[in-house]
């Protein structure tokens, strides 16, 4: 079968079902799949595929709109790789800005951080290969995103300055003291998941969505006890919501927090928030 044929007929399937980025998922879904990367497949046209069989299973899966990062099972972020499964969210362009805004931060300093929520531990592995002074320890709930994390940090040869815990912040909270406290925590109203859109709503971690009825359940818990861990002149840093903004300011005010400010997106919509103590 010619890559012609592949590239003709998922084209159309993909079209079909609703999928605009049908071109380039094709292409990625067959560079994957014949383990070439991507311009093989547009400049081979008439290369021949002896077992399609396969091919045609991931073509489906994106037809039902799982996220391609999920069936690819990889992600770019920070311009560095990260495995992503269904236990982890997929890394947004957004949360670079509060990736960075760590990284300024630390510079070449040796201090030690918490994440929150460290899910794939993107934000973790990033600040530690981009700063080379840097521990940290990162939470989360799940033993699936721990498992990711780990997998990360050792394909990033950070794995000997992180310590991953299992934790329920909400429950429990670590004991240890901090330069830097980072979450990009749960923020979605629970009135809102059924209108997500479907490849978020069905594939990714709902734990990992959710931040209670007003979305703000996460960031009041880590702001009332990270007081206790917080170590002089350091940096609380959170992405939050497109609407959350003044919301978590406000807390961070309300718990005595200073020198807060908030880093805007692309759009000009206010998504890290951070402040010291």
């Amino acid at each position: 079968m010619k890559l012609q044929y592949l590239i003709e007929k998922s084209n159309q399937i993909l079209r079909s079902e609703g999928i605009q980025s049908y071109i380039l998922d094709t292409q990625l879904l067959l560079a994957h799949f014949l383990k070439v990367d991507k311009l093989f497949v547009i400049i081979n046209r008439d290369f021949e595929v002896a077992d399609d069989s396969g091919f045609y299973e991931l073509v489906y899966r994106r037809a039902k709109k799982e996220p391609m990062q999920y069936i690819l099972g990889v992600c770019e972020f920070m311009s560095l790789d990260f495995i992503v499964t269904p236990d982890t969210l997929i890394p947004r362009p957004d949360t670079e800005i509060l990736t960075q805004k760590v990284i300024d931060f630390v510079g070449d300093k040796k201090l030690k951080m918490l994440e929150i929520g460290t899910g794939s531990g993107c934000i973790s592995v990033s600040c530690l290969k981009y700063c080379e002074n840097l521990t940290i320890n990162a939470v989360d709930i799940s033993q699936g995103a721990i498992n990711v994390a780990k997998r990360n940090a050792k394909v990033h040869n950070v794995d000997n300055r992180i310590n991953f815990t299992i934790m329920d912040i909400l429950k429990d909270y670590p004991e240890d003291e901090y330069n830097i406290i980072v979450s990009n925590p749960p923020y979605i109203e629970e009135s809102v998941i059924p209108s997500l859109m479907v490849d978020v709503r069905d594939y990714e971690p709902i734990s990992a969505l959710v931040g209670g009825v007003d979305g703000l359940d996460f960031y009041r818990r880590i702001i009332e006890k990270s007081k206790d861990i917080f170590l002089p002149n350091g940096l609380i840093a959170f992405e939050v919501g497109h609407t959350q903004s003044e919301s978590v300011i406000k807390l961070l005010k309300n718990d005595g927090y200073k020198n807060i400010a908030a880093i805007d997106d692309l759009s000009g919509i206010p998504r890290v928030v951070f402040g010291g103590y």
